[in-house]
């Protein structure tokens, strides 16, 4: 797209400059030279070619340029690579087994060699997002005070592991792990890296283990200073048992049939 000459404007110009020639004559009483009218003429269009031409830069610059073959090619794999990566796949039908209403068991160690400290606690699980995440809400009590945390574990498709973060009511740091899955999917094992209330960092590792559709166990463990790994944690979740459906009030039982 080009802007096309305005011979008006051109004229206008011309008459502009005449115009200011004019007006000088009159003030010195002198007619200008006709060699200086024509000179004032010329340096007018050259403003105006000057401004066209910038004009019919801008204009050019600005349109939408078609794509190469090459540019479109590279857009449709883009396309089709972040369509791939938000399907479900059976990493994340893996994680269907974690949904449900489970009463946990939990045995804490503070320190290697001291006794654990039992609490029970539930938990409830739902796979969420169009079954892309897992969420969990986990509820107990830890030295007589009310606990609660969260749980999310997905599988990301770009980076090829899962991934899981955790946080509660007791810390302000979350707690981001990745894992992987045995070929059987039933035992999941975690990575991580937790900071301590005084800046330690320790190396974590989490085991999950089913040991059947309704009972599975997560133990924890942490490396501490001296490289050793120590178990921390145990917790024992079990399938809650589903509310039997209530007789209406009234309801005679059903007599078998003769």
């Amino acid at each position: 797209m080009k802007v096309q000459w305005n011979w008006a404007a051109c004229a206008a110009v011309g008459f502009a400059v005449a115009a200011g020639t004019a007006g000088s004559a009159r003030a010195d009483d002198k007619p200008a030279a006709p060699s200086q009218v024509q000179q004032q003429i010329e340096q007018g269009k050259d403003v105006l070619k000057k401004n066209v031409g910038e004009a019919n830069e801008a204009v050019q610059n600005a349109a939408p340029k078609t794509p190469t073959p090459e540019q479109m090619a590279q857009w449709q794999a883009q396309s089709d690579a972040m369509m791939a990566a938000m399907k479900t796949n059976e990493h994340h039908k893996a994680l269907e087994k974690f949904a449900g209403i489970w009463d946990v068991k939990s045995k804490v160690w503070m320190m290697p060699g001291a006794p654990a400290q039992e609490a029970t606690g539930q938990a409830e699980s739902k796979m969420d997002f169009g079954g892309r995440f897992l969420c969990m809400t986990y509820k107990s009590e830890i030295m007589g005070q009310p606990f609660e945390g969260r749980l999310v574990m997905g599988y990301s498709n770009n980076a090829k592991q899962y991934e899981g973060v955790w946080l509660d009511n007791m810390s302000t740091s979350l707690w981001n792990s990745t894992g992987t899955a045995s070929s059987d999917g039933n035992t999941f094992t975690w990575t991580g890296t937790m900071v301590e209330p005084n800046g330690e960092k320790k190396a974590t590792r989490e085991v999950t283990t089913f040991k059947g559709p309704d009972t599975y166990t997560s133990e924890f463990f942490e490396t501490g200073k001296d490289g050793k790994e120590n178990k921390t944690m145990e917790l024992t979740y079990t399938r809650k048992a589903a509310t039997p459906a209530m007789k209406p009030a009234g309801a005679k039982p059903i007599e078998p049939s003769k």
